[in-house]
């Protein structure tokens, strides 16, 4: 007598993936974008403060050199205009006016002869203005009035 075959099941070639495979990479896919994307906005920031920083260096830097000068300190600019006092000082590539933030010299005199030499930064981007607050920290002299960060050149009582 002949054995009949034993029937086993037959074993389905699967091609591709089931939904709730691709349901789950997309949402794994979307996580890490999302904290990408994050990171990229955190980075755009460091280097936004990285180059208001370098401002408020060059600015600096210009203003004492027309001290030096002139044996007075420049006079106060117009927000997003290079006081022509500091024009000479500064490198050619200055610019007071930038898409995500406006500079502005200040000389601000606050009395009997007291005054204070900053440099103003006003920004629409507050997240950019809280990274400034924390990157400046307690290190750097400055103060923030409103939406304006005024980082602090030299106050003096007027004696030199």
């Amino acid at each position: 007598m002949c054995a009949e075959p034993v029937a086993r099941p037959r074993r389905r070639n699967r091609r591709g993936f089931t939904m709730v495979e691709l349901l789950i990479v997309m949402l794994v896919m979307g996580l890490l974008a999302a904290l990408a994307i994050y990171k990229f906005w955190d980075f755009r920031d460091n280097v936004r403060v990285a180059a208001v920083t370098g401002d408020f260096r060059s600015v600096m830097v210009a203003s004492y050199s027309y001290f030096a000068d002139h044996d007075t300190w420049p006079p106060d600019g117009n927000p997003g205009v290079i006081p022509p006092a500091l024009v000479n000082y500064l490198p050619s590539s200055a610019d007071f006016s930038k898409p995500e933030y406006t500079l502005e010299y200040d000389n601000i005199p606050i009395g009997q002869g007291h005054y204070i030499i900053g440099v103003t930064v006003s920004s629409p981007r507050q997240r950019l203005m809280d990274q400034l607050i924390r990157t400046l920290g307690n290190q750097h002299p400055f103060f923030v009035a409103g939406g304006t960060l005024t980082y602090v050149i030299i106050a003096s009582d007027g004696s030199y």
